[in-house]
């Protein structure tokens, strides 16, 4: 199964390196079958939210506890966790460090409590240890929501959503409200992991899985709490190589990811952050520094993805445009031999640039088939 439109079940999780604005690209790139759906670095759960129709099969999996707790929390326990949400305000600075000092401190832990029930086991009789059991058990559910609702405005109320400074917006609670309700509706059958992704990949990997995987970009991996080495980026190239289903991966677009990957399809593309931005791209594109670029690289398999691929007359490369909504008639043609060809290549690259509903211009097209 496969999306065939984006109909985006926002998530009330934001985090940086949010993929919700490019969704329509990373679906053109999909696989238009597959039986299970698995997503390594899941983080705010976008891109699985965002598909119109839910897989039979979904794996949700993050290595950050928090992320995975709160996850947990907002699908097994949507009322529960509303309510708390609602108890909890936060509307102030030093809000905000009392909750970023809970985290990095991480007072009251899970090992706290298998401690004090395996205690319990030993001291007392069956019957009272039973009782004193479930009342832990109480103990940690309530307080893994709490953690939950506290994690959930740490990263709202942070700074590009990193948890590490304040960086408070103006922001109502209570439209989280219907989101969470949403999602407990859209996660009820997915499986949620906390583990690492080479891990995970090699379970669930069957010929029929499609994995969509969004590790942290090489070289800004300091700014996420788990950390990410190049090892880890290997790690990841040696599982995805391996695996017997297909697969995407996104990444910031570099020389060394595009080395790692260069057996592989590739897609580079640049996105525009700012409405201010696409505004200037009309004049300087390298002047405009709000504008990232970005890597996707897949295995081969069949997608609905029909670009206009067209060559530039000068290199090897080729500029890709999605939607094909001005130049929808142009074809990919070899415009190094005649002027014609090459005033409609032109033409078409103006259509793309002043292309202002869409600011996402796919190009540096590399398509280095491995069959």
């Amino acid at each position: 199964m496969s999306p065939k439109e984006v109909v985006i079940i926002k998530s009330p999780v934001s985090w940086m390196g949010n993929k919700t604005s490019i969704l329509h690209i990373l679906y053109a790139l999909f696989s238009l079958s597959y039986g299970r759906y698995i997503e390594p670095f899941g983080v705010s759960g976008a891109v699985l939210l965002g598909k119109a129709v839910p897989d039979k099969f979904e794996v949700y999996n993050d290595y950050n506890a928090n992320l995975v707790n709160l996850f947990h929390c907002m699908r097994d326990r949507p009322m529960e966790f509303i309510r708390e949400l609602g108890f909890l305000n936060l509307n102030a600075r030093d809000d905000f460090l009392v909750l970023k000092r809970f985290f990095e401190k991480q007072e009251f832990t899970d090992e706290f409590l298998k401690q004090e029930l395996d205690l319990t086991n030993i001291l007392l009789p069956a019957p009272k240890a039973s009782e004193i059991r479930l009342l832990y058990k109480t103990a940690k559910e309530d307080y893994d929501l709490r953690r939950a609702v506290m994690f959930l405005k740490l990263v709202r109320y942070s700074y590009s959503s990193g948890g590490k400074s304040y960086a408070c917006q103006p922001f109502n609670i209570a439209s989280l409200f219907s989101l969470i309700e949403q999602l407990a509706k859209r996660l009820a059958n997915a499986i949620i992991e906390n583990q690492d992704f080479e891990v995970l990949i090699r379970h669930y990997d069957r010929p029929d899985a499609f994995t969509y995987c969004d590790p942290p970009y090489f070289t800004s991996e300091y700014v996420y709490e788990c950390g990410f080495t190049w090892d880890d980026h290997v790690r990841l190239h040696r599982a995805l190589a391996e695996a017997k289903g297909k697969w995407l991966v996104s990444y910031n677009d570099c020389p060394e990811i595009r080395k790692l990957y260069q057996d592989y399809n590739q897609f580079g593309f640049k996105r525009i952050h700012s409405k201010e931005s696409l505004m200037k791209k009309q004049t300087d594109m390298e002047e405009v520094k709000s504008i990232a670029k970005m890597l996707l690289m897949t295995d081969v398999y069949e997608t609905k993805f029909s670009p206009i691929v067209v060559q530039h007359p000068c290199t090897s490369s080729g500029i890709v445009v999605l939607p094909e909504k001005d130049i929808k008639n142009f074809k990919s043609v070899d415009i190094t031999q005649d002027e014609e060809n090459l005033q409609a290549w032109r033409k078409a690259v103006s259509s793309a640039i002043d292309h202002t509903e869409n600011p996402y211009e796919l190009y540096m097209m590399v398509n280095k088939p491995t069959v």
